[in-house]
């Protein structure tokens, strides 16, 4: 499952949910029919998508079996989630944050830094947060410059680290 959206409260009296949109590509929205409710212990609901609207910065849902904001109070902070069958395809040398979780950071020297265990997101590009075994941590900017290979079938990301100077 792929979050798009996360659960923020509840919209009028008739059971919309206000969500903040989190997927690159907003416009699914449209064309999506059901999704998942995913609470964070992982237990999850499947609900048919009847309507969907932007509204300011986020968007509303109307979600069947939801009809009262009551109802919608349960789901607060849960994620609103599709099947990765359902992502949206990407430009070649594109990656879901997902897929990049987890991989073994290579530097140009061959040393292991460690794994990608967290993803930032930035206007200017999104920053990898790579945790060794002992708990140190780097952060690498997403650019060409640094990220030089990635590598999903063997799990690992090559990269050229900035060298320090004297």
């Amino acid at each position: 499952m792929v979050t798009i959206a996360t659960v923020l409260t509840s919209f009028g009296v008739r059971g919309e949910i206000k969500a903040r949109v989190v997927t690159d590509f907003p416009e699914r929205f449209k064309t999506t029919s059901e999704v998942y409710l995913e609470a964070p212990d992982g237990t999850s609901t499947k609900h048919k998508l009847e309507s969907s609207r932007f509204h300011k910065n986020g968007i509303l849902l109307k979600l069947s079996g939801i009809d009262t904001p009551e109802e919608v109070a349960k789901y607060r902070n849960w994620s609103v989630s599709v099947p990765q069958s359902e992502l949206m395809p990407l430009e070649e040398n594109e990656y879901w944050h997902f897929q990049l979780k987890g991989l073994r950071i290579v530097d140009q020297n061959q040393q292991d830094r460690g794994k990608l265990c967290e993803i930032y997101p930035y206007p200017g590009c999104d920053q990898y947060v790579v945790r060794d075994d002992f708990g140190h941590e780097l952060m690498i900017p997403a650019s060409q410059r640094f990220i030089k290979k990635i590598d999903l079938e063997s799990g690992i990301m090559h990269v050229d680290l900035p060298r320090e100077e004297d």
